[in-house]
């Protein structure tokens, strides 16, 4: 077909009256700010007329046209001429804005968002958008002319027609939105990674419904709801592991994010968003889930990823997925996350996921995490490197509060964990510390904690203020300091022995490399007389104690009572 004009007469006459949309336009005065972004207005007229009557000239700068509709069949006499749409669906107020005629557009790049054919036809009752977006029923494929968007960095996908309402599937909006947001990346000016360049998806206020896992495979896409509220949720019918999954098996992904949504899995085993493969960075912010059936967030194999602000993850009761799952990743940070659930057998189930697992992952920061009420464990690590945890309050209605232990591939080694709280409603409140190596928890401030036989050189520090929480020490050559209130600095290294493994009189303060003490205040040692085991000093193998009428004895050897020993010097 040629690139002449074509009347909305002459689409008729090709198509027939029932596959061309009614137009509904109205021309009340309408705010086209933005619309000189990308395109000049021209002082010329584009032709404009009512379904079904003749030809009318539009007299105004700017053609105003009340819905995507009306682009069907209407083509610009030149370059630049423009038209504002109030918004996509007629009535809606969502979704329009500017376009401008590009005549050497060819009509193939067609995308039913910001590249519209006007010979691609769009039902009334939009029943047909899937189609309109991939250009079905095109009537010149080949020629050009185009109406097209200004270019922003940020898409609305009411411009690709969204139904926020739920009732249609959202699918083919979401890619057709994407595909064009990836032709906007570029690398920055002399750098020839790829970050922090890439286009939004901007979602609408409402409930979003997608029956299809979306597969971005680029970098440089971003997506991003409304706070009050965007909804992802599933027509009952979805077989996808995710709703949204960052991949790309041949090449990392870079700077992909998505922030700002509420995951309804309304009762499907699906996750909310997986990041698989990534680098620099991946982020998923102000995330919130509804009846999630699996992980709200999932990230695989990904370098340099941020959670932020993740809130409100209660999952499907008997349920064993994990709330969020971190799992060989590099170089990550969970801050700010709220996470609660519950689980289907009034606290005793003890098959249902942790609040959030972390598996074979490099330098993970956890900042001011709250986790609350899951089946298995708060916090499960396995298997991680230099993991580190301030003010960290996990509860769990089944094993324990916090696991820290080893995957099938490694221990868990160089973990921290700050200012602890382990203190709530949940039937176990207890931090393990399972076959790990060099741990540490620093400022514990409540619930119990058991380092396991398979620990090793882990060291329990709850000296300020640590409420007379329990320690169970099974492993080896651990440190214990409990209710110690001031500093303890040993030169030289510490060395803990005994079945207990704490410095009490069961145990042992071994300063092996140290050549001297210098106390700096005065030093009191228990040396009052009650047993032999509990009090005195021992000097080789002289015994110094305190007998009951306050008199210093001692004895070459251990004696068999409180008097058994000679009284030291002089004493008044």
């Amino acid at each position: 077909m040629s690139s002449e004009t074509m009347s909305r007469r002459q689409l008729l006459t090709v198509l027939g009256a029932a596959s061309i949309g009614a137009v509904g336009a109205t021309f009340a005065a309408t705010a086209a700010a933005g619309m000189a972004s990308g395109a000049s207005l021209s002082q010329s007229t584009v032709t404009r007329d009512t379904y079904g009557g003749e030809e009318e000239p539009c007299e105004t700068l700017a053609c105003t046209l009340g819905s995507m509709l009306d682009l069907v069949g209407l083509e610009g006499e030149r370059d630049g001429m423009a038209v504002y749409v109030r918004g996509y669906r007629l009535g809606t107020g969502l979704g329009g804005g500017p376009f401008h005629w590009d005549s050497s557009r060819p009509r193939s790049a067609h995308n039913g968002g910001t590249i519209v054919s006007p010979t691609v036809p769009l039902l009334p009752d939009f029943s047909n958008l899937s189609g309109y977006l991939n250009g079905v029923g095109d009537t010149a494929p080949s020629a050009s002319g185009c109406w097209v968007r200004p270019v922003t960095a940020e898409i609305p996908l009411e411009q690709f027609g969204i139904d926020p309402t739920g009732l249609t599937d959202s699918y083919d909006v979401i890619v057709k939105a994407a595909a064009y947001a990836a032709t906007l990346n570029h690398n920055p000016p002399g750098q020839s990674y790829q970050t922090n360049v890439g286009a939004t998806l901007v979602f609408p206020r409402g409930s979003i419904r997608l029956d299809r896992e979306v597969v971005f495979a680029g970098w440089g896409i971003h997506l991003r709801g409304h706070r009050l509220m965007t909804r992802i949720c599933n027509g009952g019918s979805f077989t996808g592991e995710a709703y949204f999954r960052f991949y790309n098996a041949a090449t990392y992904l870079s700077d992909v994010s998505c922030q700002d949504m509420a995951f309804d899995g309304c009762g499907q085993a699906v996750k909310g968003v997986v990041f698989q493969r990534c680098r620099n960075p991946v982020i998923a912010s102000g995330l919130s889930g509804q009846y999630m059936g699996g992980a709200l967030v999932r990230t695989v194999q990904c370098d340099m990823w941020l959670i932020d602000d993740i809130f409100f993850i209660p999952l499907v009761p008997g349920s064993s997925a994990n709330g969020v799952e971190i799992i060989d990743g590099n170089e990550g940070v969970l801050s700010r996350a709220k996470l609660f659930g519950w689980n289907n057998t009034a606290g005793t189930e003890k098959t249902n996921g942790s609040a959030v697992y972390i598996e074979d992952n490099e330098e993970v920061k956890l900042f001011a995490v709250e986790i609350a009420f899951f089946g298995r464990y708060g916090l499960e690590a396995k298997g991680t490197f230099a993991m580190k945890s301030y003010d960290l309050q996990a509860e769990s209605c089944g094993l324990g509060g916090v696991l820290i232990t080893s995957s099938a591939a490694r221990r868990a080694i160089y973990c921290t964990l700050s200012g602890t709280n382990l203190d709530g409603v949940g039937n176990q409140k207890k931090m393990y510390i399972d076959d790990a190596l060099a741990c540490r928890v620093l400022d514990h401030t409540a619930g119990p904690i058991e380092l396991t036989a398979n620990s090793e050189k882990c060291v329990v520090d709850i000296c300020a203020g640590g409420r007379g929480a329990a320690v169970t020490n099974l492993g080896t050559n651990n440190v214990v300091i409990s209710d110690f209130f001031g500093q303890w600095k040993v030169t030289g290294g510490v060395r803990i022995a005994g079945a207990t493994g704490k410095v009490t009189a069961e145990g042992t303060l071994a300063l092996e490399a140290a050549t001297s003490i210098v106390p700096k205040k005065y030093m009191t040692f228990q040396s009052a007389w009650s047993t032999l085991d509990a009090g005195g000093l021992r000097l080789g193998s002289y015994r110094l104690w305190v007998d009951g009428t306050g008199r210093l004895r001692m004895k070459n050897g251990d004696p068999a009572s409180d008097t058994d020993g000679d009284i030291v010097g002089a004493q008044s």
